[in-house]
């Protein structure tokens, strides 16, 4: 009954605290205008927000470069999102279906951010054109390149049109890890949904805790050396990080 209380409560303040951030960084941008950069700030300061809130621990290593990056990060649950954007400001690379969540779709389609069908060509190239006219202005930009979550120790196969994008264009890769304390009760896979996985996890579990690294900067004019660096690296750090966590238990 305890963790039922929980997790609803923390469904409720999450829902709250998105709604009300969002409506404020819609009347900003009414006001005042749009802002990009105004925009990406905002949207760091509310993962911070939800991640005091949510009690989500992260431990970060190593560091990220001040020229704008393309960020390419393993996915293990809708939680990286709160963990990657509360330390840099970045513009982020989602799926479309996310465009068409209740409140949190509304307001990711009036702030800097990329929707992308994966399963559409003509999206994907759209996509990577994007990504390489945020850079090129000097936005970062996220992108979990698995394309979906996977449940630890392993990762998945990256997909290469990130990379592609990045060889072509002269775009700086910083790859970055992320692992969680409870490996399998973080990931969101199968048939899942939002909700009851988010009352699950938050009822279960006071605090998660996460280890989140960044990589050295990455350039190449060969997308496939880009790819197999940043894969070979995360998996490394991945690995390290998980075997952290199980030496403390």
């Amino acid at each position: 009954a305890l963790e039922n209380l929980r997790g609803i409560y923390r469904f409720i303040g999450f829902a709250l605290i998105t709604a009300i951030r969002i409506f404020w960084m819609i009347f900003l941008a009414l006001i005042l205008g749009e802002n990009e950069k105004r925009s990406i700030r905002l949207r760091r300061k509310i993962a911070e927000r939800l991640a005091r809130f949510l009690k989500i621990q992260v431990e970060v290593q190593g560091s990220f470069p001040e020229e704008a990056f393309v960020g390419v990060v393993n996915h293990r649950s809708y939680i990286d999102s709160v963990c990657v954007f509360k330390e840099v400001d970045a513009c982020p690379v989602v799926k479309s279906e996310v465009s068409r969540w209740p409140l949190i779709g509304f307001g990711l389609r009036r702030v800097a951010t990329v929707f992308v069908e994966r399963d559409n060509k003509n999206s994907r190239k759209e996509t990577r054109s994007q990504i390489a006219q945020f850079v090129k202005r000097g936005v970062s930009t996220i992108v979990f390149v698995e394309g979906t979550t996977y449940v630890g120790p392993d990762i998945g196969e990256f997909r290469p049109g990130t990379f592609m994008t990045a060889a072509s264009h002269g775009l700086p890769i910083v790859p970055i890890a992320i692992e969680y304390e409870q490996a399998k009760a973080a990931a969101w896979v199968g048939e899942d949904t939002f909700v009851p996985h988010f009352l699950d996890f938050f009822g279960k579990h006071k605090q998660t805790k996460v280890k989140l690294t960044f990589g050295e900067l990455l350039r190449s004019s060969n997308w496939e050396d880009l790819q197999s660096r940043s894969h070979s690296w995360v998996e490394a750090e991945v690995k390290r990080m998980r075997a952290s966590f199980d030496s403390q238990k």
